[in-house]
């Protein structure tokens, strides 16, 4: 790039990125993860562990043919415009390789196949230089016809649950049919040349390249599945997404037994650094008491640590890092030994979704008002987090976390830091309900003793507001699934960054996409807030809107941006139809045999282990 370019591209990362800064300087999801918590995610969710490790390079350490032996909870694909949520995405990013990454789940993205870029002045064209001679798993080259085709996959393919990735939130230039559906090969993705990428957008959007890390844009061959509108394909999707996913990055797929395990293996030709082992195995047990005794067993090496194992009083940090990132020694364990231990915040948010078909208001705002995040953090996550009061965590809040409480300190109406029963009493017997006529709800959590042990908290103190809430678990596909057409009341769910800024959180919240009567059922959470009258609707809608106006990577639009992320939070909690409850401190806890780089705010799922080492197990 000429200097004009590099100055452009500093800037661009500091209008986009000032967040993630803020972040470093200051320190769907829902899976039970082996970074220790009981909490899936969808999207992301959850991770698979910040990093710790040794430096000490005299015990075995170096480049091997050793496994690392981790756990996992579920897995449902391999492919990555299908994936939404983090257990699959643990593996999907060990294959799958695109133009930008974040290292090892840092913020501020690099390139990965692209060797540089360049932006136009109006921030609506990318034009992305490709490594040469760089191959696919299969021995192909990689070109920039395979990523117009792979753009144009997530965007055409039926089983694409990412397409807005593209045409919605990046706003890739396309066509639509008089319904409003993307017209197939209208995407704005052209090859220049064989290692020449353009990417023409509709109007600027100022998260482009944090967006082109995501695995939904991992590059593969060009009309490899079948499943692409002006494509053949070579292979079933089945095959595809089941047994033969291909890409370039450092691992290739190996095998996958639906509920047992999945392995991947080291890809000798890979373009980057690495891999330094032989493969990565991952033990898929869904129940986490039988995941943690698979750790203490030594049988992973990241052994996972659920809430209801973990001991605050055995973390011992030695030091800080400038990203936030704690690390020292947790022990001594259940099998007597003592782990390496990592704990960065990480971006997310933890909620109760409250259905506004399914749960009149007052009831909502009687729930709201019962909640006390300070004390289910420390009662019920045992400190393992912050107590959330927005849906737009701390590190990407306008102005950082310092105004992040502030805001909530000065403004939350349900009561900061304490549990306000005299209120959810009041609002609920205003609206006629009392000790004859209590309302009844359900809370469904996915399986997790930590959720529900919240749960309980709040049906006991309920109790006093007229209203007789009950406790069910269901599996968490089970969970997305009754969500997503509209069969739940109150739920656990969570929501881990795409990209590190509000609106990729508030996107879940666009009143018309949480309507679950709609074909196929809600797009965003479970809501259904589009049936509210006379409540905060039109001012989400309206602040919404102003977002999608001010789109440009400039500190202007950014600036406007930031007023109306604040009005979505405040039309959030007047009617009440997400309650945050946590945002979860991710801690990753390690055998001293493995030498892995800590992650950062992005996440274990999107930490790639090409530099991971392993010594002789003990």
């Amino acid at each position: 790039m000429s200097d004009d370019q590099s100055l452009q591209r500093r800037s661009f990362l500091k209008a986009t990125g000032g967040a993630a800064t803020a972040l470093a300087l200051a320190g769907c999801t829902g899976d039970n993860n082996d970074d220790g918590t009981d909490d899936p995610g969808t999207d992301t969710e959850g991770t698979d562990d910040p990093g710790t490790g040794t430096d000490d390079d005299d015990e075995g350490f170096g480049e091997s043919d050793r496994t690392l032996k981790l756990t996992n909870a579920t897995m449902s694909t391999l492919d990555p415009i299908a994936s939404t949520d983090t257990a699959n995405g643990r593996v999907i990013q060990q294959v799958f390789d695109g133009l930008m990454n974040y290292p090892n789940g840092e913020i501020e993205v690099e390139t990965l196949l692209a060797t540089d870029y360049e932006v136009s002045d109006d921030f609506t064209t990318y034009t992305f230089n490709l490594k040469e001679d760089v191959q696919f798993h299969n021995g192909d080259p990689v070109t920039a016809s395979d990523f117009v085709y792979s753009f144009e996959r997530l965007t055409a393919s039926s089983n694409s649950r990412r397409a807005y990735f593209a045409t919605s939130a990046m706003g890739i230039e396309h066509e639509t049919d008089s319904d409003g559906n993307y017209e197939p090969g209208t995407l704005g993705v052209t090859a220049v040349d064989e290692t020449t990428l353009e990417v023409q957008l509709s109007a600027p959007f100022h998260s482009t390249l944090p967006m082109l890390a995501y695995t939904a844009f991992g590059v593969i061959p060009e009309g490899f599945v079948d499943d692409t509108p002006g494509y053949d394909g070579e292979i079933g999707y089945d095959e595809f997404a089941q047994t033969n996913p291909i890409s370039a990055g450092p691992f290739t797929f190996e095998s996958w037994e639906t509920n047992t395990m999945a392995e991947v293996s080291r890809f000798d030709d890979y373009h980057g650094d690495g891999p330094l082992i032989g493969g990565i195995h991952w033990q898929i047990i869904t129940d986490s008491d039988a995941r943690y005794n698979y750790g203490q067993n030594k049988n992973a090496d990241l052994p996972p640590m659920p809430t209801s194992k973990y001991d605050p009083s055995k973390v011992t940090i030695e030091e800080e890092d400038d990203l936030g990132r704690q690390r020292g020694t947790y022990g001594p364990m259940q099998n007597g030994e003592t782990a390496e231990y990592a704990a960065v915040p990480t971006i997310n948010t933890y909620y109760i979704g409250l259905n506004a078909k399914n749960v009149p208001k007052p009831v909502r705002q009687a729930i709201a008002y019962a909640m006390n995040q300070h004390e289910g953090v420390e009662q019920v996550f045992k400190g393992r987090g912050e107590p959330a009061y927005h849906f737009s965590p701390p590190r990407i809040y306008p102005g950082g976390t310092s105004a992040y409480d502030e805001h909530a300190e000065q403004n939350y109406p349900y009561g900061y830091g304490e549990s306000r029963l005299d209120d959810a009493q009041q609002v609920m017997e205003d609206a006629g309900y009392g000790p004859n006529n209590e309302y009844d709800i359900t809370f469904t959590t996915y399986t997790s003793p930590t959720w529900q042990g919240l749960g309980t908290i709040l049906r006991d103190k309920l109790v006093n507001a007229h209203v007789n809430m009950n406790l069910e678990e269901a599996p968490f596909s089970t969970l997305l699934n009754r969500g997503r057409n509209g069969n739940l009341s109150a739920y656990s769910l969570g929501w881990v960054m795409d990209w590190p800024a509000p609106d990729n959180f508030f996107g879940q919240l666009v009143p018309e996409l949480t309507d679950t009567d709609r074909e196929g059922g809600a797009r965003g959470a479970y809501l259904d807030w589009d049936d509210v009258e006379d409540g905060a609707v039109d001012q989400m809608s309206s602040a919404w809107e102003t977002v999608q106006n001010n789109q440009a990577p400039t500190e202007d639009d950014a600036a406007t941006r930031g007023e109306a992320y604040v009005q979505m939070e405040e039309a959030m909690w007047e009617d009440m139809i997400l309650l945050p409850c946590y945002h979860r401190t991710d801690e990753r806890f390690a055998y001293d045999w493995v030498d892995i780089d800590p992650y950062g705010a992005g996440g274990g799922s999107r930490q790639k282990f090409n530099q991971v080492t392993i010594g002789e197990r003990s």
